[in-house]
């Protein structure tokens, strides 16, 4: 290659190219590495020690690679430029350049920035490590079945995965003004800088970043604690625990107002990038959402538990009645009997057919409750028959009292469960079908009965009645049947899943494992 071909490769090349002499002093330098330090032509740099434009920490070790080169042998080499507030990296070489009689006297090299490189690998690497994080809690909100296991593993799911430093979640109670209270944390905080944070939280001031992001709905983000005079006393203890940025994200619940925050505190200065913030932020929406529905689970369930124990209350109530007002007084009425009877024939007088015939019948009539209240505790036909028979014969039953057609179709179907789940489904099961007959007006009734994979069954009652609204009914105190058949399901490990409305009839399917799964160990 010509001296022209090499002028106009070392004047266009785009990254720094450059001659030192022996003594490390520089020689030239082309238009790019001009532009990189700061000069405008040779002129102003040629003399000049390379060593000068190197960071001082790694001058000594450049120095001894540059004595190398000279040596004969090429270098390559990692640096720091000198002289900017963030310094810049670079990788270098030296190759030796030699005069005519084969001896170094000159070293010609080559160095490319790669700070953006550098950088664009470290937003990739946060980035990836966000995404490690989205993922993990999003599997802790798919597996959560309470709020504060969900929050728990939210704030460890940061500090494990993400890397952060500290992390807590404030969930906001009573009303205005609200106070915050701390639902969980996680990492590494004394005990007075977790209070001093509850405590600005929970300040009225406008500048704490927790009520800036719960008033205005969006994340507040604090890239270097030690500029902000604004949040003592925390920010200095947030300093002496390392924490140099934090963030603070929204819990945001129904028309976007606040239900708390989730604050997150780093080691590292400048942290929380514009693309991981974006990650942060969904984050946080999953976890409001996970924290509404875990809370609406949890209502539910308290619903459904006083719904229950009304219908408790309401079986006992009809069952003391029933014995104090049918029973009792049949037995009282036989016990008057008895007594006139003893009476009479102490004194020798004959005792009338029609009242031994009325005593009779008294006795009888309180058999008979006794029976029915047994009967609707438990079928005592349940402890002979199995499932499909048991349901099979109270089909019949009730088909014969109310006219009501009533096709059962098993399948083939011999699958037997254990006696409590097998109790559990049939008083289920006959809940539904009493359902249908007393208010769906149902003209025919299909019930189904399948074996399912993995030692499920499952139970269907299908009528043709008038249907209603099921969101309504299971709100009002009449719903107390339907939330009892869930109830029953739930309680032996099935579930039970009730669809119907107006004027299309009513399907109830019942799915039961065949055993239940043993307890944990303790």
């Amino acid at each position: 290659m010509g001296p022209d071909r090499f002028r106009a490769l070392f004047d266009h090349a785009p990254f720094c190219v450059h001659e030192i002499d022996t003594t490390g002093r520089l020689l030239s330098m082309n238009p790019a590495g001009l532009a990189l330090v700061g000069a405008t032509d040779e002129a102003a740099i040629r003399g000049r020690n390379y060593l000068a434009f190197v960071c001082p920490p790694d001058r000594d070790r450049i120095d001894r690679l540059l004595h190398q080169a000279l040596s004969g042998q090429a270098c390559m080499f990692a640096l720091r430029a000198a002289g900017t507030s963030q310094s810049r990296h670079f990788i270098s070489c030296f190759i030796p350049c030699t005069d005519t009689q084969g001896k170094v006297d000159r070293l010609l090299g080559m160095s490319q920035d790669i700070s953006r490189l550098e950088q664009e690998g470290a937003e990739l690497r946060t980035l990836n490590r966000t995404y490690a994080v989205l993922s993990r809690c999003n599997r802790s909100l798919a597996r959560a079945i309470d709020e504060p296991g969900l929050v728990r593993n939210f704030c460890h799911d940061l500090i494990e995965v993400g890397g952060y430093g500290f992390a807590w979640i404030g969930g906001l109670v009573g009303r205005a003004p609200s106070r915050v209270r701390m639902l969980a944390h996680a990492g590494t905080a004394a005990e007075g800088f977790k209070t001093a944070v509850l405590t600005a939280a929970n300040t009225l001031n406008p500048r704490s970043p927790c009520r800036q992001a719960m008033l205005h709905g969006a994340p507040v983000v604090l890239r270097d604690l030690a500029e902000d005079a604004n949040l003592a006393p925390w920010r200095i203890k947030g300093r002496s625990g390392g924490y140099r940025s934090m963030v603070a994200l929204p819990l945001l619940g129904e028309q976007d107002n606040a239900i708390g925050n989730f604050s997150i505190f780093s080691t590292s200065h400048e942290a929380f990038t514009a693309a991981e913030l974006a990650l942060l932020a969904q984050l946080a929406q999953d976890l409001a959402f996970g924290i509404q529905t875990a809370r609406a689970r949890t209502a539910e369930t308290h619903r459904k538990r006083q719904l229950r124990e009304d219908a408790d209350a309401d079986a006992r109530r009809r069952i003391a009645a029933t014995l104090h007002d049918v029973v009792g007084q049949s037995l009282q009425t036989a016990n008057l009997g008895l007594k006139r009877i003893r009476a009479m024939t102490a004194a020798g007088t004959p005792v009338p057919d029609e009242l031994l015939a009325a005593l009779v019948g008294e006795v009888g009539v309180a058999i008979r409750e006794v029976r029915d209240l047994g009967q609707a505790l438990r079928p005592l036909f349940l402890e002979r028959l199995s499932l499909v028979d048991a349901v099979h014969l109270h089909c019949n039953d009730i088909a014969a009292r109310t006219g009501i057609v009533i096709a059962v179709d098993a399948g083939g179907c011999n699958l037997e469960p254990e006696e409590q789940i097998k109790e559990q489904c049939f008083l289920g099961f006959r809940e539904a079908l009493g359902n249908a007959v007393r208010h769906g007006q149902a003209r025919h009734i299909q019930v189904t009965l399948r074996a399912r994979p993995a030692g499920h069954l499952v139970l269907t009652i299908q009528d043709d009645g008038t249907g209603f609204d099921l969101g309504a009914t299971v709100a009002r105190p009449s719903g107390l049947g339907l939330c009892t058949i869930c109830e029953r399901a739930e309680s032996i490990g099935g579930n039970a899943l009730i669809r119907s409305s107006p004027g299309q009839g009513t399907r109830v399917r019942i799915s039961v494992p065949l055993a239940r799964e043993p307890s944990p160990c303790p």
